[in-house]
């Protein structure tokens, strides 16, 4: 699962809040080269990382995708999401709009989630919040036009009003994902063999 939003749109809550109501999902880490705010864990965030080692991933052909936004590099690790696959979970990587295609370019059977904030009031509001310095913010909200401008190409929109029930409306979607039939057709194939068997009495 891949959710984006312009920043400031709270991916980052809302994948947080995603971990914690549903066991089923687990944060596909990316590797970042922007400075590690407060309160963030290496590791744990996001890997950081120097330009040169991003390079050196992104050389090694390691990154399932990657970006530059605001001036750093972001990139997802393909072996964070291969691990979280075998594990049998379900990976959420919160990335941009550009990483969020290169992944359904990939994996087109990777679900794609647009956040969208109730309005423009609580998106600059939100920037504020975070510390944002004024010319920041006026960046991030050009970066922003540009982004919902192609929210239409994701396969799912959520409302990032009310946090809890836009952590509700995610995990949602992906119970209606994991029960559409082609994800499951080794079920039905399953049951069509027992049909099958000649000592099957009605």
């Amino acid at each position: 699962m891949v959710i984006s939003a312009p920043s400031g749109g709270g991916k980052t809550v809302v994948r947080s809040g995603l971990l914690k109501l549903d066991k089923r999902f687990a944060f596909s880490v990316t590797c970042t080269t922007r400075p590690q705010r407060p309160g963030e864990v290496d590791g744990r965030d996001y890997y950081f990382v120097s330009a040169e080692q991003f390079g050196k991933l992104r050389k090694e052909g390691k990154l399932l995708e990657w970006a530059v936004v605001h001036g750093n590099y972001y990139g997802t690790p393909v072996k964070s999401v291969i691990e979280v696959l075998k594990k049998g979970r379900i990976p959420v990587m919160t990335i941009d709009v550009k990483g969020a295609r290169s992944v359904k370019r990939l994996f087109p059977e990777a679900v794609t989630v647009f956040l969208l904030p109730p309005d423009l009031k609580t998106l600059v509001q939100r920037l504020r919040g975070r510390g944002e310095a004024p010319e920041n913010v006026s960046v991030r909200l050009e970066t922003a036009r540009s982004e919902i401008k192609v929210a239409s190409g994701f396969d799912y929109l959520v409302i990032n009003d009310k946090l809890p029930e836009a952590v509700r409306e995610v995990a949602a979607i992906a119970d209606l994902e994991t029960r559409k039939t082609g994800r499951n057709l080794d079920k039905v194939k399953a049951f069509r063999k027992q049909l099958g068997k000649k000592s099957h009495k009605p």
